[in-house]
């Protein structure tokens, strides 16, 4: 089983490539403030745009979670939809934990009578729910476990592209903060590693129930024994040659 540092080094370059997305945002947040980041962030709009990000933003969904949890498990990759759920249903607990008790004014309300802003009929909200992006949150904490789950662990930083691209879309829909997403982003991280080595623990106490610290495997009529640890390979080699033996006589 991984220990948390492990996991940490294994996926380095995921963290690096999240860090370096955070570290630019939260720098631009600071330099310049709420209200100007947005309005420059949000500053363009065109009918195609517009059309594109609100289909896309739903990414960030539960519905198309769920969506793929069910196509995983339809594949047989139960782990990797568990962990999603988790992750998914976690994250977004959280978020809207913190969206009922931080009083945080979305961006239609936070401009009402200062400046104008581009607004989507139908699509930007009102209200007091702003923080944090539960939508980024959620997408964040996709792409990390599968990020996690991904055997190629440099390509596997492309994975934050999607999700960046989901939060600029909160930004863009007038539905959120640079703050918000920010927020959101690393929290869906967080709970997605957490997650991740919560399994990996039960994993391990699993394993240890089933098959207990070492066993003596007889492997012929005589009584030969070989004593074997459970959880390398060798166990499994000599497990199939007593189930073949003993088919045999």
């Amino acid at each position: 089983m991984e220990n948390i540092r492990d996991i940490i080094l294994r996926n380095r370059f995921f963290l690096f490539s999240f860090l370096l997305f955070f570290t630019v945002g939260l720098s631009f947040l600071l330099f310049t403030s709420k209200a100007t980041s947005f309005l420059y962030l949000n500053g363009y709009h065109n009918p195609a745009l517009n059309i594109f990000f609100i289909l896309y933003t739903n990414l960030g969904d539960g519905i198309f979670t769920i969506l793929l949890v069910v196509f995983l498990l339809g594949t047989r990759r139960h782990e990797l939809a568990w962990q999603l759920l988790a992750a998914f249903i976690i994250s977004g607990f959280i978020a809207q934990v913190c969206k009922n008790c931080i009083y945080s004014p979305r961006p239609k309300l936070f401009f009402s009578d200062k400046a104008h802003i581009y607004l989507i009929e139908g699509v930007t909200r009102t209200g007091t729910s702003s923080f944090p992006s539960g939508h980024t949150a959620s997408v964040f904490a996709l792409v990390t476990i599968l990020a996690l789950f991904a055997k190629n662990k440099k390509r596997c930083c492309l994975y934050l592209l999607p999700a960046i691209l989901v939060a600029y879309s909160r930004i863009y829909l007038s539905q959120h903060f640079l703050s918000d997403v920010l927020a959101g982003s690393l929290l869906g991280v967080l709970v997605a590693f957490i997650v991740f080595y919560f399994f990996n623990i039960q994993a391990r106490i699993k394993t240890k129930k089933i098959t207990g610290p070492e066993r003596n495997i007889y492997i012929d009529a005589s009584f030969e024994t070989a004593s074997v640890p459970v959880e390398t390979p060798a166990f499994d080699i000599v497990a199939r040659e007593l189930c073949d033996r003993k088919a045999r006589i």
